[in-house]
């Protein structure tokens, strides 16, 4: 019998635990951010392996919520812009002056204090060789 309930709690500690999340809430704060990206250029008939990570520098990042509206300010923006959370978080695919456009971002949960932000733009046009994939990595450690 105890070694039934030694299982069934080492079975809960490994399982029953869910994979941390970034959230909302998690993010209201200032949060320094280093950036690199990363482009892939159009060879032939698909796009090459990713270049070298560029070095974008550091930055700072703020999230703050005011009235249950979600705002974010930017590295080169003065303005907090409104933002909905869900959309951050996801991909996101549309037509502009005849370019398709597919992107998304996703954050990927390190701790309380650091997550990281990752983004991916894809341009396809018609002249094939004008096609563009850039990938961004934002490492964000909070500011205290």
């Amino acid at each position: 019998m105890k070694k039934f309930l030694l299982v069934g709690l080492i079975g809960f500690a490994l399982f029953g635990c869910g994979k941390k999340k970034v959230t909302e809430e998690m993010l209201i704060g200032n949060w320094e951010c280093s950036t690199t990206q990363q482009i892939a250029k159009w060879k032939k008939w698909a796009f090459d392996d990713y270049s070298t990570s560029i070095d974008r520098g550091k930055s700072v990042v703020i999230f703050l919520k005011e009235n249950d509206d979600f705002f974010v300010k930017w590295p080169g923006s003065d303005e907090m812009v409104k933002e909905d959370f869900k959309n951050l978080n996801r991909r996101h695919n549309g037509i502009l002056a005849g370019m398709k456009l597919s992107s998304y971002k996703r954050f990927e949960y390190i701790s309380d204090n650091e997550f990281k932000m990752i983004s991916e733009l894809v341009i396809t046009q018609d002249k094939k060789e004008k096609n563009e994939k850039s990938k961004i990595l934002m490492h964000c450690t909070r500011i205290q």
